[in-house]
């Protein structure tokens, strides 16, 4: 059975204890997710789904959801 290298030396080899434990820790849990947001997209309203730029600012601040037309039905 081949020997491991010690685990100072192996932290060595990394570049430094968080290079070392960063990389493990990528094998376990693979990369960082993305959100399917790119860059300069807004994440879109929690409650009616439509972008926030469509709404409108409230007198207290708040954002309003616009109008659907069926919600006036």
């Amino acid at each position: 059975m081949a020997q491991k290298k010690p685990l100072r030396e192996r932290i060595r080899e990394a570049g430094g204890l968080y290079l070392y434990i960063n990389t493990r820790l990528i094998k376990y849990a693979g990369p960082a997710s993305r959100g399917p947001y790119g860059p300069g997209k807004e994440l879109p309203c929690g409650h009616c789904g439509r972008p926030k730029d469509e709404h409108t600012v409230g007198a207290d601040g708040a954002l309003l959801c616009p109008r659907t037309p069926e919600a006036d039905a």
